[in-house]
């Protein structure tokens, strides 16, 4: 794809999201499909040359967003995140377009910059004190994990990376019947053990 062409399907691309959003009344929530129906009309083999952007933008239209949960529709009403504004569409684009890996000051010094800016920000407008800070994280399963690998650092007095979980002090997590299915994983992962988490 050159410049030009580019530019073609990213307009393209703008005005199909904006008519998709301008039309998710007139869809359904979730398709009408049975298992499998989505995946048997995609071709069996991987085509062996490329294949131009209009067939792949028609087997988009007609073949994938058929078979979509519309997330942002008016009456989805399960799970999270449900409710992106157009901006923040417009932002995924720049975000996209730069493709910058943002996990380090020297990888993307302004997306670190801004990241801490922004968590300052968020501090102010809870009206924490000065001093609180943190990162913002890409899910709630990648925060949990981060405040259970946290948790557990500060518990064994920041060892047990350093020295491995064998011979520390046994951990337990307590946690309601309503918390969020992702610390299973964490307590899994930090190694804190399943029969561990009350």
């Amino acid at each position: 794809m050159d410049n030009n062409e580019f530019r073609t399907w990213s307009r393209r691309a703008a005005d199909w999201g904006v008519d998709y959003r301008d039309t998710l009344r007139e869809r359904p929530v979730r398709p009408a499909l049975a298992p499998g129906e989505v995946f048997h009309a995609i071709e069996v083999s991987p085509p062996e040359t490329a294949e131009p952007m209009d067939r792949i933008f028609a087997d988009f239209e007609e073949k994938i967003v058929p078979g979509m949960t519309h997330w942002q529709h008016p009456r989805f009403f399960a799970y999270f995140p449900a409710n992106a504004a157009p901006v923040s569409v417009v932002a995924e684009y720049l975000a996209s377009a730069m493709a910058a890996q943002c996990m380090l000051w020297q990888t993307s010094p302004a997306a670190t910059e801004l990241e801490t800016r922004t968590v300052d920000w968020m501090r102010q407008a809870l009206g924490l004190p000065d001093g609180f800070s943190g990162v913002i994280q890409d899910s709630a399963s990648s925060a949990t994990l981060a405040a259970v690998l946290t948790m557990r650092e500060r518990a064994l007095d920041w060892q047990g990376n350093k020295e491995g979980l064998t011979g520390q002090a046994r951990l337990r997590v307590y946690s309601s019947d309503q918390v969020h299915t992702s610390i299973d994983r964490a307590i899994w992962v930090a190694g804190i053990g399943e029969e561990n988490l009350i």
